[in-house]
């Protein structure tokens, strides 16, 4: 019972890096990612290799980029503040 606490405790917050387009039909998810105190990690959909981040803002920016992305949770980060 005291380690399923524990993990409940640290559990990452999922979400999902998004392309935005003009219209909806043309929008896909780039990245998923898990979002952890201090950092972020975002594995592609492309099928490359898992990145780390030293937060969520950090991915944003990468993936941001070249494209018109946005943040979607799947799991909101419950108050935390994740960054």
């Amino acid at each position: 019972m005291m380690m399923t606490h524990l993990a409940l405790e640290q559990v990452p917050a999922r979400f999902a890096i998004c392309e935005e387009t003009e219209s909806s039909e043309d929008s896909q998810v780039l990245g998923w990612g898990l979002a952890f105190d201090d950092e972020a990690v975002v594995v592609p959909t492309n099928g490359g290799l898992p990145n780390p981040f030293s937060g969520i803002k950090g991915a944003l920016r990468l993936y941001g980029k070249l494209r018109d992305v946005r943040l979607v949770w799947v799991d909101p980060p419950d108050g935390r503040e994740l960054t």
